[in-house]
């Protein structure tokens, strides 16, 4: 068994060959603090000319053990996205009876330890919405600009106020949509994450389908 908890710098150092680097998101809150039994994804940045490229290293994945997103955060989402869900499609068919789960790393900049974010039951659509809530339940759609500029069904808020927004909004269960520019960077979509997973309102859910546009 594998415990994912030691110590990190503002990058993540690793043997495959020779070292290489990752700049991981950083934040000051910690949603999960310890994933035991894990196999680390590396996404790596690399430049070829004025491309950005994704190298992406999973050379020691086991699909009955939790997978870790080791993601660096200079990508736009169009880049990484793809591979995201091309893996978690693959594990998606190699799932046996034992509940494994998917996290993205991040740097906790106050805790000094690497800190994770579950995402095994998110289901990303490449494009815009085409459904919305069912059973009697209004929506909500947050979408995040390139810029990390947020809406709240078009109404232009300051993503830290948005609950505000919300609460005003809503006057029956409501379920919120999640949509994010395919050009913002990792860094502001783990960000944004980290902020909406700290918020609980009655009668509010947020939706597991999240759209990149």
């Amino acid at each position: 068994m594998i415990r994912y908890s030691f110590i990190l710098a503002a990058f993540l150092l690793f043997g495959c060959g020779k070292d290489k680097h990752i700049l991981l998101p950083k934040s000051g809150r910690t949603i999960v603090k310890d994933v035991a039994d894990i196999s680390p994804i590396y996404m790596l940045f690399q430049v070829n000319g004025n491309d950005t490229l994704v190298e992406v290293d999973k050379q020691t994945i086991i699909s009955t053990t939790n997978w870790i997103f080791n993601i660096d955060k200079r990508f736009p989402l169009k880049k990484i996205m793809p591979e995201v869900i091309k893996l978690q499609n693959r594990k998606g068919s190699h799932k046996g009876e034992a509940q494994v789960e998917n996290y993205y790393s991040y740097a906790d900049s106050i805790g000094k330890n690497m800190a994770f974010i579950p995402f095994t039951d998110v289901v990303y659509t490449l494009g815009t919405q085409k459904d919305f809530a069912e059973d009697g339940k209004a929506s909500l759609v947050l979408k995040f600009d390139k810029r990390n500029q947020l809406t709240v069904n078009g109404i232009a808020v300051k993503p830290e106020e948005f609950h505000r927004t919300v609460e005003k909004m809503y006057t029956k269960p409501t379920v919120l949509f999640l949509h994010f520019d395919k050009e913002l960077s990792y860094d502001h979509y783990i960000a944004d994450k980290i902020l909406l997973s700290w918020w609980k309102q009655p009668n509010v859910t947020i939706s597991n389908k999240e759209y990149i546009y």
